[in-house]
C-alpha cells in the first residue's frame, strides 16, 4: 500500500481565491466569477455579490495577475514608447524638459479612470540607420497594445507590425500612417505655417528656420519645416537654402552658428520648430547687439514652461500634452475592450497660437 502524500505547507501569505471562497463558504469558481466580472456565465445573487466583495476586502485579496494573463491570453499590459534619448548629449534644461514630458505622458495615461486594470511598461526604442526594428523589438509577446510617440523618417516598421491582436495608436503622424492606424496629434505643418504667417504680418519678410541637428529627423519636425515653406509660397517670398539651418540644441553650438552666420544681417525673424532651440538663441543675440524683437523676431513651437520664463517670453505654439494623451489611452482602451473597432484614421488635435513680447508687431519700412 502507497503511503499517502502529505499535503504541501502553504508558505506564502497571499490571500488566494480559496481564502475568500472559504470565508463566504461557497465554490472558488462562483468567488472566481464575482471578482472578474464574468456573472454572466451563471447566475449569482446581489447578495452573494455583496458578502464575496466585501470578504476580498477584508482579507486584503489581490488578483493574480500571472494566472489571469494565462487564463485569458492577456497581460493587462500597455507599452509607452519614446525613441531612445541620449542624455548625454543633451542640456540640463532639455533633460528636465524630456523627463517632464515623459512624466506628463505616463501621469495623464495612469490618471484615466478606465486604466486602473492596466499596467504601464516604458518601451525605450533604440533606432538605428542600419538596423531596422524587428516584431520582437516591439514585444507583442508581452503588451496587449502600444502607444507610440516621437515617430521618425526613417522608422516605420511598427506600421506593418500593429494589427487587431496588437493595436498601436500613433501619437504624432508618419505620412501616410493614417491609412494603417490611429494617429493622434496636432497639425503640425498647418500650425507652422500659421505661426509663420504671425511673423509675415509683422513686417519680417527674411526669416531663418532653425533646427535642432538631432531631432531633424522626427516627422513633426519635418512636418513644420513644410509649414515653414508653406507660409513664405503664399506670400511670394524668397527661399533659400541658407535660411533652413540645422544646429546641435547646446547653448555653445548655437552661440558659435549665430556669430558665423554670414546673413545674420539679413534676418528679421527666426522660426525654431522647438522653445529650447528658439531660447538658446537669445543670449547669443543679444550679445551681438541684436533686440528681440525690434531687430530680430523670435518663435518657438510646443509652448514648453521655457517660452513663458525667457526673457524675453517667447511667442509659440500651444502643444497640448494632456489632450493628446488622453486621447491616445482613452482610444487605444476602447479597442483592447472590444468597445470599438480598430480602425485607421487622423485624429486632430485643436491647438493655437501663443503671441508674446519675443514677436511683438513692428513698423513695416
Amino acid at each position: 500500500m502507497k503511503p499517502l502524500k502529505k499535503k504541501r505547507r502553504r508558505t506564502s501569505t497571499r490571500v488566494t481565491l480559496e481564502d475568500v471562497a472559504s470565508r463566504c463558504n461557497v465554490s472558488k469558481a462562483t468567488v472566481s466569477r464575482v471578482l472578474n466580472g464574468r456573472l454572466n456565465e451563471f447566475p449569482v445573487s446581489e447578495e452573494m455579490i455583496t458578502r464575496v466583495k466585501s470578504a476580498a476586502e477584508q482579507l486584503g485579496y489581490r488578483p493574480n495577475r500571472l494566472a489571469r494573463a494565462i487564463r485569458n491570453q492577456r497581460t493587462h499590459l500597455i507599452g509607452l514608447s519614446f525613441i531612445h534619448i541620449d542624455y548625454d548629449s543633451l542640456t540640463k534644461d532639455q533633460i528636465a524638459y524630456e523627463n517632464q514630458v515623459m512624466g506628463q505622458f505616463a501621469n495623464i495615461i495612469l490618471s484615466h479612470p478606465g486604466f486602473k486594470e492596466y499596467d504601464m511598461v516604458f518601451h525605450d526604442r533604440a533606432e538605428s540607420a542600419d538596423h531596422p526594428l524587428k516584431e520582437s523589438d516591439f514585444k507583442p509577446d508581452l503588451l496587449d497594445g502600444m502607444i507610440y510617440l516621437t515617430p521618425s523618417a526613417h522608422h516605420r516598421e511598427f506600421l506593418d507590425i500593429a494589427s487587431t491582436e496588437f493595436p498601436i495608436v500613433l501619437l504624432g503622424q508618419v505620412p501616410g500612417a493614417e491609412l494603417k492606424i490611429p494617429c493622434i496629434d496636432i497639425n503640425n505643418r498647418k500650425m507652422a505655417c500659421e505661426a509663420v504667417e504671425h511673423l509675415i504680418a509683422t513686417g519680417r519678410r527674411r526669416i531663418l528656420m532653425l533646427i535642432p541637428e538631432k531631432l531633424q529627423h522626427i516627422c513633426c519636425i519635418q512636418d513644420r519645416m513644410s509649414g515653414y515653406r508653406d507660409a513664405l509660397d503664399r506670400h511670394g517670398l524668397e527661399q533659400s537654402d541658407k535660411l533652413v539651418r540645422t544646429v546641435r540644441c547646446i547653448p555653445e553650438h548655437v552661440s558659435a552658428f549665430l556669430n558665423a552666420l554670414r546673413c545674420l544681417n539679413e534676418i528679421d525673424a527666426i522660426f525654431c520648430p522647438s522653445d529650447e532651440l528658439a531660447a538658446l538663441c537669445i543670449e547669443p543675440l543679444k550679445s551681438m547687439g541684436r533686440r528681440i524683437p525690434e531687430d530680430i523676431a523670435l518663435m518657438g513651437f510646443d509652448d514648453s514652461p521655457l517660452s513663458a520664463i525667457s526673457t524675453p517670453p517667447i511667442s509659440t505654439v500651444r502643444r497640448p500634452v494632456a489632450e493628446q494623451a488622453h486621447m491616445a489611452i482613452d482610444l487605444l482602451l476602447k479597442i483592447l475592450e472590444k468597445q470599438i473597432p480598430y480602425e485607421p484614421g487622423f485624429h486632430e488635435i485643436n491647438t493655437e497660437l501663443i503671441l508674446r513680447d519675443s514677436t511683438a508687431t513692428t513698423t513695416v519700412a
